[in-house]
């Protein structure tokens, strides 16, 4: 029984990598400009370069802000951008959120 689970959820991740490869070339143009964008935004760059997974909204945002004295408004304003972009994603656990970053962009 466990096996077979762990057969379905290797299948299941394949899948899901399949479909990330299938939509980074679909969408190359998009992301390419995107990724031009984000280039020249140091917050958005640290942002990306931050969000593994481990990290709270909260202690996401406080971070940026400690490292560019950005408001933090300014800066969940952002990851809220890339959230609805796809670029970032989200786990709850309790009632905590943490970030990550989807890779879309390489």
């Amino acid at each position: 029984m466990v096996d077979e689970k762990i057969e379905l959820l290797k299948n299941i991740s394949y899948k899901l990598d399949v479909l990330v490869a299938l939509t980074k070339l679909i969408n190359q143009n998009i992301l390419s400009e995107l990724k031009m964008k984000f280039s020249r935004d140091k917050v958005t760059l640290r942002i990306l370069e931050l969000a593994d997974g481990s990290i709270t909204y909260s202690n996401l945002a406080n971070q940026i802000h400690e490292e560019t004295g950005m408001a933090e408004i300014t800066i969940k304003k952002k990851m809220s951008e890339l959230r609805e972009l796809g670029l970032l994603t989200t786990r709850r656990d309790g009632k905590e959120t943490y970030y990550d970053n989807s890779g879309l962009l390489g």
